[in-house]
């Protein structure tokens, strides 16, 4: 992946002259918290004014991603490489498409690339979109398998991108409030083919397409990405803590309470450790699980099925505020 990312870099500062770029943050957009804070890269629109230049041999092949801290100090990537649908390579289609998942943001410097590259159909870029396309299910949560599977998917496609510019790419820094620089926040990162003083002035997102002074901005390769930064997890699904929770309450029916109560307790610190949701997030799962596990000791049966683990359903998670101030501690 670094060499990538450091492709990238280097292509977008080499060409920084001849590409206009710039961050449009969302109105009253808050900067990130980190330790309380998720982030995820939206690819939001992509126009492509020369397509029809490249002919039926040509596609563009999307490369985009974010690299952060992750388990720790150390900067992990967290990045895709795909194809957009056939219905999605005509010039001006809103995309809408997202190239990460919703990732913790702990705090320290948070590097957005993108870059979009002409592959042509039969050739290597082809076969590397085919592979990276098959393996993008699996990179999500887990999101520590996630980040093993997605650097060792860019580690592959270094080379076959070796000496490959992109045709249009950015590379964009940024990090939590007080430490200068562009703060962490949600908003637009907009990169046009264009020098600056040639990009009319006024920009703007208008019902998520780019607009111009005199509407949707046309007459440029752009690509607009969307870095989305929100509070509160998004996804709720955690199979391997519903197996945990159906193997507890079947050994508290067999009378096994040390069983029990050591699957509970597993359960329980598995979210607590989780590298998926922030600390709170994880205090509100780890809460929920743990009276999702005892109430079969309260009903002497098996529980309802809307305790399901796998989604939890959001609106029976406790607030935030309930479980402010509680520790891993108070769980046990």
């Amino acid at each position: 992946m670094t060499a990538i990312k450091d492709r990238v870099k280097s292509w977008f500062t080499a060409n920084a002259e001849h590409i206009a770029a710039t961050f449009l943050p969302e109105l009253d957009a808050r900067p990130a918290v980190p330790g309380d804070s998720y982030v995820r890269l939206w690819l939001a629109e992509g126009f492509l004014a020369k397509r029809v230049s490249w002919g039926t041999e040509y596609f563009p092949a999307l490369h985009g991603g974010v690299t952060l801290a992750f388990q720790g100090n150390e900067a992990t990537p967290f990045t895709r490489f795909t194809r957009p649908d056939a219905a999605q390579t005509a010039p001006g289609v809103y995309l809408d498409y997202a190239m990460t998942s919703l990732v913790p943001y702990t705090g320290g410097p948070v590097e957005v690339e993108a870059a979009l590259y002409r592959a042509s159909n039969g050739g290597p870029l082809e076969t590397a979109v085919t592979i990276a396309g098959s393996l993008a299910s699996l990179i999500g949560p887990p999101l520590a398998t996630a980040a093993t599977i997605a650097d060792k998917v860019s580690t592959g496609l270094s080379s076959v991108l070796d000496n490959t510019d992109p045709v249009l790419g950015v590379h964009w820094t940024m990090g939590s409030e007080g430490g200068g620089g562009q703060v962490l926040r949600p908003g637009h990162i907009i990169v046009v083919n264009a020098a600056p003083a040639a990009v009319p002035t006024g920009l703007g997102i208008i019902d998520g397409r780019l607009h111009g002074p005199e509407g949707l901005l046309t007459g440029f390769d752009y690509l607009v990405l969307r870095v989305e930064c929100r509070k509160e997890n998004d996804q709720w699904r955690f199979p391997e803590l519903e197996r945990l929770r159906k193997e507890a309450m079947s050994a508290y029916h067999k009378g096994q309470l040390d069983t029990y109560k050591q699957l509970r307790t597993q359960a329980v610190v598995q979210v607590i450790k989780s590298p998926d949701l922030t600390e709170l997030d994880a205090l509100r799962v780890a809460k929920y699980v743990q009276d999702a596990i005892d109430r079969v000791t309260r009903l002497g049966v098996n529980t309802p099925n809307d305790d399901n683990l796998d989604p939890i359903p959001p609106h029976r998670l406790p607030h935030r505020e309930d479980v402010e101030g509680l520790s891993a501690t108070d769980l046990f």
